[in-house]
């Protein structure tokens, strides 16, 4: 037997005339307005979950829009320093190239690519040679070149490095070559044969003679490192300087002296005083240079 469905019955009343209104509603009714208002409620969630993800999509999109402008921008500007660094480095090599002409580490011919219109050193804004353009179109490209310039400015550092050893070794070397007078005065004789003015005979002088007063002081024309300081018969009282780089000087009829064995002297330095020791006519300074032993004329090696 079907069971028979129940029903409810809804009175209304109104507070106003003191009158009522009944509805009988029956329990499939309700059953049915309580499915449909769940599955209104169901719907209208879901509508609202799916525009609250759009949105939330849509910002989303319009956020990655604005990151994907900016990261051109940044891209753009990346590819600009990169070009101005790019003409940096070829400057530093044109200049590096100079360098290395100028110490005499390459030949002059490597400067041709400068340009003509003048000497090279009175170039002040030098003509770059051709190089492909840079594109900033990706930053792969970019990445490229940045580790090119990389490479070059290793390269570039190293031979700077290199090419400031080599200057410092010259540095050296010029500071220990005797390069200045030792003393001021007139030559009395000069390096070469000549005939002695004490026997009369003729002989090769090995130096300069340089007249001066009697106590004139005597300079070390270079660095070095005193030999000896002592008296000998034929150049009188004697001072004997190593400057190194085969170098060395010697300084004959002194007065007295103003150094000692083993003492280090620089340009300039005082290390004796003019005298007439040894055989010697008249007060005098003479002057030796040689090169690993062998006499030079130091006329040749004078710049002041």
């Amino acid at each position: 037997m079907r069971k028979k469905d129940k029903v409810y019955s809804i009175i209304v009343v109104s507070g106003a005339t003191t009158s009522s209104r009944e509805f009988a509603v029956s329990g499939r009714f309700l059953r049915s307005a309580a499915v449909a208002v769940l599955t209104l409620l169901t719907i209208s969630g879901l509508a609202i979950f799916d525009y609250l993800n759009t949105v939330s999509d849509h910002h989303k999109l319009n956020q990655l829009k604005a990151d994907v402008v900016e990261k051109d921008r940044l891209i753009a500007d990346l590819g600009k320093k990169v070009e101005t660094l790019d003409r940096s480095v070829q400057r530093m090599e044109i200049y590096t190239d100079r360098i290395l002409v100028a110490a005499g580490l390459k030949s002059p011919l490597a400067l041709r690519e400068v340009g003509s219109g003048g000497p090279v050193e009175f170039r002040t804004d030098p003509i770059l040679p051709a190089t492909d353009p840079i594109s900033v179109a990706g930053s792969t490209d970019i990445l490229g070149k940045a580790n090119q310039l990389n490479t070059k400015s290793r390269e570039l550092e190293n031979t700077l490095k290199y090419v400031r050893s080599v200057i410092d070794k010259q540095k050296m070397r010029l500071a220990s070559t005797p390069s200045i007078w030792p003393t001021r005065g007139y030559l009395t004789d000069v390096f070469g044969r000549r005939r002695h003015p004490i026997t009369g005979k003729q002989d090769f002088h090995y130096g300069l003679d340089i007249a001066t007063q009697l106590g004139n002081r005597v300079i070390a024309p270079a660095n070095g490192l005193v030999l000896c300081a002592e008296k000998r018969s034929y150049y009188g009282n004697l001072i004997i300087v190593d400057h190194g780089y085969g170098f060395t000087t010697r300084y004959g009829h002194l007065a007295s002296f103003n150094v000692r064995e083993g003492q280090r002297v620089k340009r300039g330095d005082i290390i004796g005083y003019v005298g007439n020791t040894g055989m010697s006519s008249a007060p005098h300074l003479h002057y030796e240079i040689r090169v690993f032993g062998k006499p030079r004329n130091p006329l040749n090696y004078m710049i002041d």
